[in-house]
């Protein structure tokens, strides 16, 4: 799911309480395969170009996408998991496993890793800490959630699937199968598994209902669906990744590869850039107007943990919002002076200030209201509003540099934006707005700046106002975040 960085902010006496909500920086679509033999990890776009991610590694094979859009790789045969952040940069997140072969995130931010030749399943933290979640597994291959949060695994040596609850509890779910490797959840809840053994790919319904989707396959070992229901799958003994459309019809999508292990296609990744500490979850980021202090309040869900002070603010200057402008997974602040119109981006590290370049300036007439992906390039864009006009417009930028613009839609009388998520699931941003006459929410679902549709939200409550969405619950959905100033 989508999100964006919230720029709202709400005068309460002397303070201003900024709530950012989370947003999207992984373009979205590219597909990536890991080469076991070769020790390369390729990367194709849509159209099928070819080019490498990484190379070096020893036995590539388990990938996953973090909610900031860090890009996780088992290397099997030096038994960790690397890290890699959205600029390149390699760091080692794991070390001293056996075999690590599949990894997949839970809705809560936690990584799983699959340790085929251990038999284990381990869960970390989003700060690294290492639990056991299962044991006494007999070649753990791969690993997959579904909506609700059940844990499926492969075991490659018993022929079974594997359902784990959240809580751990294990049952059943198929039995009978030669070597399952790969799987995958179709947008319907389906599970499709590759049957390295047999050359197979099985449907599975939620039931546990068992059809054969594709057969004449040599070696079939990864599975992954991309956005418009494809099936791409890693052959791994010939070679090739074949892509299947929704009715089953098969083409070649790429050849000529040393040994497919496991496919992924990259997500538009709902990168939490209010998550000041790592932990997956959304905080608090607080501006004094009068002392221009800033100060971060770390929160899990509802519950306030402990808080740090931030950088200051120059004279004239308010943080409008945050956004991961240099691509290092950590929240920068993105300021606004209303009297020269000039925008700017202090780059952090957690709640330490860095650096900091001017961005943009904007016209006369304009705020600045969020920043977030709007062309799928990977890196925030402005959204502007013209009170007057009630026209909003969005400005691409290429980290601080503008590189073009384009309008979105023009708001009715009485509302205003308060928000950018994705409510509807799409990995596209849309705007939440809000009558602060009416006490009214709405909705307005957009593909990139076009209007395609809408839907009412909660009214709220007299004496309190909307300042934003952020995924509070760890669901990947957004929730409403309300302020009551006579309160606080």
């Amino acid at each position: 799911m989508r999100n964006t960085f919230l720029c709202s902010a709400v005068a309460a006496a002397a303070i201003t309480t900024a709530v950012i909500s989370p947003t999207a920086q992984a373009a979205a679509g590219d597909l990536y395969e890991t080469d076991f033999t070769s020790g390369i990890i390729y990367k194709f776009n849509p159209a099928g170009t070819r080019t490498t991610f990484a190379s070096g590694l020893s036995g590539p094979e388990g990938m996953a996408f973090d909610r900031n859009g860090n890009f996780f790789v088992t290397d099997t045969g030096s038994g960790r998991i690397f890290k890699y952040a959205p600029s390149g940069a390699r760091t080692t997140f794991a070390s001293g496993l056996n075999g690590p072969a599949s990894l997949a995130f839970d809705a809560a931010g936690n990584l799983f890793d699959a340790d085929f030749f251990g038999g284990t399943i381990f869960k970390f933290a989003p700060n690294g800490t290492r639990t056991t979640f299962a044991t006494g597994l007999n070649g753990p291959a791969t690993l997959a959630f579904d909506a609700a949060g059940n844990l499926f695994v492969a075991s490659f040596h018993t022929g079974q699937i594997f359902k784990y609850s959240s809580a751990g509890a294990r049952t059943t779910f198929a039995s009978g199968l030669n070597e399952p490797h790969g799987l995958a959840f179709d947008s319907a809840g389906n599970l499709y598994s590759a049957d390295f053994g047999s050359g197979m790919i099985f449907r599975f319904t939620p039931a546990g209902v068992r059809t054969t989707f594709a057969s004449g396959l040599n070696g079939p070992h990864g599975l992954a669906f991309d956005r418009s229901g494809n099936l791409f799958e890693a052959d791994f003994n010939s070679g090739t990744i074949f892509k299947f459309a929704p009715n089953g019809v098969r083409s070649t999508f790429g050849s000529g590869l040393q040994n497919p292990a496991v496919v992924l296609v990259e997500p538009a990744a709902t990168s939490n850039f209010s998550d000041f500490n790592g932990d997956g979850f959304t905080d608090y980021l607080l501006f004094n107007s009068s002392t221009r202090g800033t100060a971060i309040w770390k929160l899990q869900g509802n519950t306030f943990l402990g808080g740090t002070f931030g950088p200051t603010l120059p004279a004239g200057w308010v943080v409008a919002c945050v956004a991961d402008l240099n691509l290092d997974s950590k929240p920068d602040y993105v300021l606004f002076n209303a009297n020269t119109r000039q925008t700017a981006i202090w780059f952090l590290n957690n709640a330490t200030f860095l650096s900091s370049s001017f961005g943009p300036t904007l016209p006369s007439g304009w705020t600045l209201i969020a920043a977030v992906d709007f062309n799928n390039d990977g890196k925030p864009d402005y959204v502007l509003f013209n009170a007057s006009t009630r026209q909003t417009v969005i400005w691409y930028l290429n980290n601080n540099v503008f590189v073009g613009g384009v309008l979105g839609p023009t708001l009715p009388v009485n509302w205003r934006v308060v928000g950018v998520a994705d409510f509807n699931g799409d990995n596209k941003p849309d705007y939440l707005l809000f009558n602060s006459s009416t006490g009214q929410t709405a909705i307005w679902y957009l593909s990139g700046p076009t209007l395609i549709g809408g839907a009412y939200g909660p009214s709220i409550v007299s004496g309190s106002t909307l300042i934003g969405a952020a995924d509070f619950n760890a669901d990947g959905k957004p929730d409403y975040v309300l302020f009551g100033p006579s309160v606080q």
